[in-house]
């Protein structure tokens, strides 16, 4: 059991997702409920920000304050990363202890397993009694834990809805090739998501590039050449992270680029950034739930005197439309998490390699949350 009067810490790793200050507030309403925690304080700048000891008194919020953030994307603890030095370990050390924290929490994307690592260690060589514990906080689902990240059913939602009125005006535009470029430096779990925005009566995107299934740029050009031939105009999706199969970038501007040239049509470029990681309106019930739940659970296991884990989500069953998922909290101990991203694996790519399979869009479903909106087009 945590000691009574000790402080608890939160890091934030990385980039924040929509639902990234739900954690947060899990974590300070549970402290307050246990009666473990003397107070629970937040590292501005990330873990520079511990470094600088530049660390927020979280308690001292009001409860309005608290509560709103299970509604406010983004985050109010800035995840800037930096290169940690082993000759730093005894002045992290120091502030820790100069503000008696006994408890970390790292939230993050797949740096934070790395933090995580280095604050355990740092604490052992000093012989500093701590309990560090971790969260999956991604928009992009590239940290290996879990069935998925907290923030990607948001940011799927995001891209989703972006998609689908960005397919809108391509059709009524006079650039009649759009080519969307959703965020995706490791692998192609957002791009793939696209496909949701599909209806049986508009049907783009109509080719999607992923990370994971490189092709030639001719290939990708023959596609996008037969959809605007089929339908008069074509969206294709790439990841900012995507090439081809000689290992050359084929990210959004680089597509758009072979495109107009291997088409000659005029062709337009559109990049969906970070507005996936903060669009509220696009938020996902159950991402939000799942947000709030993980900071509950990271708080019960230090009261539990359980350190070394991350927190994650599983899934009960696959899943349908019909029925959802049902989520399940699970732990993984932090040696055991893989460093490298999590690709799409082989089964949730098409035949073709072009975009996701159907085994992807029924595991993705669930995630995405309600109906979106419905959209109508002329009976020609």
């Amino acid at each position: 059991m945590a000691e009574r009067g000790e402080n608890a810490l939160i890091v934030l790793v990385g980039q924040p997702t929509i639902v990234t200050n739900s954690t947060i507030a899990g974590i300070i309403d549970e402290a307050a409920e246990s009666g473990e925690f003397a107070g629970v304080f937040g590292a501005l700048n990330g873990i520079a920000g511990v470094l600088e000891g530049k660390l927020v008194d979280l308690d001292a919020q009001k409860h309005k304050t608290i509560e709103g953030l299970k509604h406010t994307p983004g985050s109010v603890l800035s995840g800037r990363h930096r290169v940690l030095e082993a000759a730093e370990a005894a002045q992290y050390i120091e502030v820790l202890s100069n503000n008696e924290i006994g408890t970390v929490f790292v939230l993050g994307s797949h740096d934070a397993p790395g933090v995580m690592q280095y604050l355990q260690k740092a604490a052992d060589d000093a012989n500093y009694p701590l309990i560090t514990l971790g969260a999956p906080l991604c928009a992009q689902n590239d940290v290996n834990i879990g069935d998925h990240t907290v923030g990607f059913g948001s940011a799927a939602r995001a891209v989703i809805n972006a998609m689908r009125d960005a397919a809108r005006d391509a059709a009524s535009c006079e650039e009649n090739i759009v080519v969307i470029e959703v965020p995706g430096k490791y692998s192609g779990w957002l791009a793939a998501a696209t496909a949701l925005a599909r209806t049986e009566d508009f049907p783009a995107p109509h080719v999607i590039v992923l990370p994971e299934s490189p092709k030639q740029t001719e290939a990708v050009v023959d596609e996008v050449r037969r959809a605007y031939h089929k339908y008069g105009y074509a969206v294709a999706v790439t990841a900012s992270g995507t090439k081809n199969n000689s290992g050359d970038i084929l990210d959004g501007a680089s597509l758009a680029a072979a495109l107009e040239s291997g088409i000659n049509v005029p062709t337009r470029f559109e990049r969906i950034g970070s507005l996936v990681r903060s669009a509220q309106a696009s938020v996902a019930r159950g991402d939000a739930e799942d947000a709030h739940r993980l900071g509950v659970l990271l708080v019960r296991l230090a009261t539990d005197d359980t350190s070394g884990y991350f927190a994650a989500i599983q899934r009960d069953g696959m899943g349908s439309e019909k029925g959802g998922y049902k989520s399940v909290d699970g732990t993984v101990r932090i040696d055991q998490i893989e460093s490298a991203p999590r690709k799409l694996p082989a089964e949730f790519i098409a035949e073709g390699g072009f975009g996701p399979s159907d085994a992807y869009i029924s595991w993705l479903k669930p995630l995405v949350g309600s109906q979106l909106s419905e959209y109508v087009s002329l009976d020609l």
